[in-house]
């Protein structure tokens, strides 16, 4: 059981601290019976061209799953220098991460060029640059959570 709560810990620590995974927007053109379900409505073309749902645009962000050794390598690459903020660090309060993410969804996840509807939209650099900006901040600051909490709940 101790094994299944710590895999599920990981899990929703990571998820928590994902702009799309709080929020879900609510628009004319998506209404009232789920709305986008956190990006999960709404298509957007990045720079590979492919059409994709804009959630799984922002889980891709770190190249998809991977092996052990493979997301080692991966973060070792990907999160080369980013330090996150050590009093954000200190906060375990699953709501205001919440919150922090509610908030990133709204001023990043869907900013300009993403529109109100589910027309498949080009990203662009920009947009990219910034949401992979945002999503390694979020995802160190996670680790920095998540060994807080494992620290604290294991004394």
């Amino acid at each position: 059981m101790r094994s299944y709560s710590l895999a599920w810990t990981l899990h929703l620590v990571g998820d928590l601290h994902q702009p799309d995974h709080a929020i879900a927007r609510y628009t004319a053109q998506l209404p009232d019976n789920g709305g986008d379900r956190g990006g999960n409505a709404e298509k957007v073309i990045p720079a590979t061209g492919e059409t994709i749902l804009l959630h799984a645009c922002w889980d891709s962000l770190f190249g998809g799953y991977s092996p052990v050794f493979g997301a080692i390598t991966d973060a070792e690459d990907k999160f080369n220098g980013v330090v996150p903020d050590s009093a954000k660090a200190q906060i375990l309060d699953p709501a205001t991460w919440a919150q922090e993410s509610f908030e990133l969804a709204k001023q990043n996840a869907y900013a300009a060029p993403i529109p109100n509807d589910t027309t498949p939209v080009q990203l662009t650099r920009d947009y990219e640059t910034n949401a992979r900006n945002v999503a390694r901040n979020q995802a160190a600051l996670a680790a920095a959570r998540l060994a807080n909490l494992l620290n604290q709940m294991l004394k």
